[in-house]
């Protein structure tokens, strides 16, 4: 485990205000490598193309784009990126300067792909009832690459230790997964705007993985 600072919670009470003030306070210190980060990852998750149709009296309009092998690219990118977001935000959770380099690293990376792809196929069968089950798969498997990244355990027992530490912590730890979510979906409405909030939410991950066991973070 990184060196933590401050000892047990540094004395400040864990809250989602107190976590998107630091998430805040980081990214303005940091804006350039996250917009970057973000911007790449987003990108490359999008090369698989995306697709709108609607029928009106009769007629079907739509629009899409795509690029060759975007599909497979996309794929890949959904894989890797959450490695580089957790070591963005551990990096800056623990006061560790952020290198342009860090846009393409990923630590422990054999265990961190096996985590991220057993946490989708995990959701498959959940998205199938419908989006609730979906969520609550995603919720309590978030910390699965978070946990491999930092203490370079195997894909399983990060998936593991995920489920452990929110299901154990749900009341603590759900209104931080539900900031997350309408950061994320305040930034698709204002299409621009993820460049900042999606920045705020995966910093905020990092907060909360830090607070909830017992540590704080850099300030």
């Amino acid at each position: 485990m990184p060196p933590y600072p401050g000892g047990a919670m540094g004395g400040v009470p864990m809250s989602v205000g107190d976590g998107l003030s630091w998430a805040w306070s980081k990214f303005k210190d940091n804006a350039l490598i996250l917009v970057a980060g973000i911007g790449v990852w987003s990108t490359l998750s999008l090369l698989g193309g995306f697709n709108f149709h609607v029928t009106l009296n009769g007629q079907e309009y739509g629009v899409g784009f795509g690029v060759p092998f975007g599909g497979y690219i996309s794929a890949a990118a959904s894989l890797f990126a959450p490695m580089v977001t957790a070591n963005m935000s551990l990096k800056v959770a623990t006061g560790r300067p952020l290198e342009w380099n860090d846009l393409f690293s990923f630590p422990n990376v054999i265990a961190g792909l096996l985590a991220a792809f057993l946490s989708y196929v995990a959701m498959i069968p959940a998205a199938l009832l419908c989006g609730f089950p979906a969520f609550i798969v995603l919720f309590l498997f978030y910390y699965s690459v978070y946990f491999t990244v930092d203490k370079g355990v195997d894909g399983i027992a990060g998936m593991g230790a995920s489920w452990n530490i929110l299901s154990s912590h749900v009341g603590e730890l759900l209104p931080f997964a539900l900031t997350g979510a309408g950061l994320y979906i305040v930034g698709g409405i204002t299409v621009f705007g993820w460049l900042v909030t999606v920045p705020l939410a995966v910093l905020m991950t990092g907060y909360s993985y830090v607070r909830i066991q017992g540590y704080d973070v850099v300030r």
